[in-house]
């Protein structure tokens, strides 16, 4: 028997032209509340928070620029979820489940997340200023969105994605608003690092390891790899052709949490030629995930965060002279 067939999680889900979208909503839902809720938790038991020897004027700079920067990717997040959310009411059943398992990619929860953590809104629980937080999860997706500045230059040079991380944006089922909203890719990581006007920490990459892993276990859990739309007499060869057909047939795999993803041909990523099991598959991802997350972390996140502090402290000082 194949590993694959060694679990009971079902790779591909079809379901019904008039299926309910309760179950999808439930699922975005559970996954935020979810990941809220543990981040906030393991920060306030992990990490230390960092004391500055700033003035009271540099403080209150740093504050103000995290707002600005929370403000900001509350907008573009409530822009990429509204707007995702709307045009699937006029592709289809398929993609209006698909939208609200898609939203729970990390690179999505960053974007949140950043948001709640940077602005320091109110004193409750949920919306004080975290930056530990934010940083944790520039660490999570470092690796995915290094590799996308790769990609896109690369293509626009030759045509070609080398890695294949941004390759979706060449597929048939990717509609043009999801090219429109991909920008952050691009962009996130050094925005909220500069949001966060403080150097990244170890603390950062600890925080990382269980963001990571709670994001890849819930989507593995909740999400399957792929979801089709099919009546229950279609027969197999029909079924077979309906996975050619986007509109009947979308590719998920939320998170990498069934296989790596199918466009990233790389062969020292390999991890799935041998068709482990469900727990042996887990393991070799995040493990490996977080060693490239490590060596990320020091050799450009690092770096990378006491520039921009360096940045901020120099634009805040002038504005006070």
């Amino acid at each position: 028997m194949s590993g694959r067939g060694r679990h009971n999680i079902p790779r591909n889900t079809t379901i019904d032209g008039d299926a309910s979208l309760l179950r999808p909503i439930a699922v975005f839902v559970l996954h935020y509340a979810t990941v809220a809720v543990s981040t906030l938790v393991l920060h306030d038991l992990l990490v230390v928070e960092q004391t500055s020897d700033a003035d009271d004027e540099d403080e209150s700079a740093a504050k103000q620029v995290g707002r600005v920067v929370s403000g900001f990717l509350f907008a573009y997040t409530a822009l990429l979820f509204g707007t995702r959310c709307l045009s699937s009411f006029t592709a289809g059943r398929l993609r209006q489940h698909a939208v609200f398992y898609e939203l729970t990619w990390l690179c999505n929860t960053t974007l949140f997340m950043s948001a709640c953590s940077l602005g320091g809104w109110s004193n409750s629980w949920v919306l004080r200023r975290r930056p530990a937080v934010a940083t944790a999860f520039c660490v999570s997706v470092s690796v995915d969105q290094i590799l996308w500045y790769l990609d896109v230059m690369v293509y626009f040079v030759t045509g070609r994605f080398p890695v294949g991380v941004a390759k979706y944006l060449t597929w048939t089922q990717t509609l043009w608003i999801d090219k429109m909203t991909c920008t952050h890719h691009l962009w996130t990581i050094p925005l909220a690092l500069y949001g966060s006007r403080q150097p990244l920490t170890f603390d950062s990459y600890k925080l990382n390891v269980a963001i990571v892993a709670t994001h890849v276990l819930l989507s593995r859990w909740l999400t399957s790899e792929s979801i089709m739309i099919a009546s229950k007499d279609e027969s197999k060869e029909q079924s077979a052709n309906a996975r050619q057909d986007p509109s009947k047939y979308r590719y998920l795999n939320v998170n990498l949490s069934h296989s790596l993803w199918k466009d990233i041909k790389l062969s020292f990523v390999q991890i799935s030629r041998d068709e482990p099991g469900c727990f042996q598959y887990m393991f070799r991802l995040l493990l490996r995930w977080q060693v490239f997350n490590l060596m990320t972390f020091v050799l450009v996140l690092r770096p990378l965060s006491h520039i921009l502090l360096s940045i901020s402290y120099v634009r805040s000082s002038d504005t006070y002279t």
